[in-house]
């Protein structure tokens, strides 16, 4: 059976027991074995980080909740050192994203884009990436596939373990 580890902020939010419940029925469905963190209770940063990646070890691929995290564009910067390791593990990595407009619309939509119309000049005078992905290009090329939501994630990651 194919074991997948769930990556994300979910943890951290009000309804994350009602998370993790969809999460083992989509997976029981489609005969997936999930990997959640915060199935078991760690209170120290190094042991979280431990069994973290002891359980991304385990697992055949990767589900990552890469929506934005505590600002309008990026995902949570947690996750995406777990897509990165699970990348160098050779492990397949769906990437969750619900929004799937390029890096420079989201900006634009969020107010902090070019500000001048035809730019990729941030306010802050960064140059924004143009490569009309969802997000940036070294987290983008790593993933296996794009899903707009978990049911859509968990039945990629069931058809990549046939």
């Amino acid at each position: 059976m194919t074991t997948i580890y769930f990556a994300g902020p979910d943890i951290f939010h009000p309804n994350f027991s009602r998370h993790r419940a969809l999460v083992q029925a989509l997976c029981s469905k489609a005969g997936l074995t999930p990997l959640t963190p915060g199935d078991v209770f760690l209170d120290q940063a190094r042991d979280i980080f431990t069994h973290n990646l002891k359980l991304i070890d385990q697992a055949d691929g990767l589900i990552a909740n890469l929506n934005p995290f505590r600002g309008p564009v990026e995902p949570d910067s947690g996750t995406v050192f777990e897509c990165a390791y699970a990348y160098a593990r050779k492990k397949f990595i769906i990437g969750l994203v619900a929004d799937h407009r390029d890096v420079l619309s989201k900006l634009k939509a969020a107010g902090a884009g070019p500000a001048e119309e035809s730019g990729t000049l941030c306010p802050d005078g960064f140059t924004v990436e143009n490569f009309g992905l969802p997000l940036n290009l070294m987290l983008a090329e790593a993933l296996t596939g794009l899903a707009a939501n978990m049911e859509e994630a968990v039945n990629m990651a069931r058809s990549l373990s046939n």
